[in-house]
């Protein structure tokens, strides 16, 4: 025992004469994080009002301490909701968020601003600052795990963030582009890896959707409606080419680009337009061929003709017309035969 009483006591008397306020422990506060304070202060950052807490957090965030901005403008938040301060924190907390490379939790932040104080902030410029964070993601940027490690790339999510902004401004300046992307955000999708061919028709539909929103819900902005529905021609075709040979939303797509060429004739695509219906109809006729080979093959005469002359309406001037008019002649007489057969009394 006495070998241990006099470190005890040595350790006794350093404790009780080191100073009251020992510099910077590490201390948590639920909502708030670690930070270095001093045993019983409160903090160098941490105020006693909302306007002071303020102030901390905008001068942090124009000296570019990100930190402390975002724990300033997050406590006169959370601990004064109601006051006349808490719009431009929270402004100030989504704006930190971005700045510290955490796109996700900054959009959120807007969204949250926009619904707590919609009429005490700048409606276009946050919808406009959601909007830049969105298309990020669109373009490849991908989410974070616990808003730092960059882990994967969602365009489900992405197309959640656009729909947020429609939902919430539906007409505002950059309303009719992200209508617009979220039908973009689908195609990429349907454009990656697929776990079934369904899902892969899926995401085109959803695309096809997006789109023809755009124009429908500003069909009184003729240069937006109309890049909506030449969008969703092309989506049409896309999933044409993507999948095996679909006759039928060959046929939708061609629909939709008629019906472009004809509501908005004096629009710079329509020349594209037109080429594109001119491809799928040559492509039609690829597959009207094959049909028509086969119904030759099993000796049926009479349909064979028909998927021939389908051929030839619908591509003329290309091999496959050519291809097509040879077999008509030739089938020609068995058709003769056949229906002099049939005119023969029994």
């Amino acid at each position: 025992m006495q070998r241990w009483t006099c470190p005890l006591l040595l350790t006794a008397v350093v404790f009780f004469s080191w100073p009251n306020r020992s510099p910077a422990p590490i201390i948590y506060r639920p909502g708030e994080g670690w930070s270095y304070e001093s045993l019983g202060g409160v903090g160098s950052w941490r105020r006693a009002t909302a306007k002071d807490q303020l102030a901390v957090g905008k001068e942090a965030f124009a000296a570019e301490d990100w930190k402390t901005a975002f724990k300033a403008a997050r406590r006169t938040v959370a601990d004064w909701p109601l006051s006349d301060y808490a719009p431009e924190a929270q402004l100030l907390l989504a704006q930190a968020y971005e700045k510290r490379g955490d796109d996700q939790k900054a959009f959120a932040s807007y969204q949250e601003l926009l619904r707590l104080y919609p009429q005490n902030v700048d409606f276009e410029d946050v919808q406009a600052r959601q909007f830049a964070i969105a298309t990020r993601f669109l373009n490849g940027q991908r989410y974070k795990l616990w808003g730092r490690i960059p882990l994967y790339r969602s365009m489900s999510k992405t197309t959640g963030m656009f729909q947020d902004i429609v939902n919430t401004g539906p007409f505002s300046s950059v309303a009719p582009r992200a209508q617009m992307n979220i039908g973009q955000a689908w195609v990429n999708k349907a454009r990656g890896f697929q776990i079934s061919e369904n899902e892969r028709h899926k995401n085109y539909r959803l695309a096809v959707e997006a789109f023809k929103k755009v124009a429908d819900k500003y069909h009184d902005r003729p240069e937006v409606a109309s890049e909506g529905l030449f969008a969703a021609a092309a989506a049409y075709q896309q999933q044409s080419l993507d999948a095996e040979y679909d006759q039928g939303v060959t046929h939708k797509a061609i629909d939709s680009f008629s019906d472009y060429i004809a509501l908005y004739p004096a629009e710079e695509q329509v020349s594209t337009a037109r080429e594109r219906i001119k491809d799928m109809k040559v492509e039609q006729a690829r597959g009207n061929l094959k049909i028509a080979r086969y119904y030759e093959k099993k000796g049926e005469w009479a349909g064979a003709n028909i998927y021939y002359n389908e051929v030839k309406d619908l591509a003329p001037g290309t091999e496959y017309a050519e291809t097509a008019l040879q077999k008509i002649a030739e089938l020609q007489p068995r058709l003769d035969m056949e229906k002099a057969s049939d005119a023969q009394p029994e």
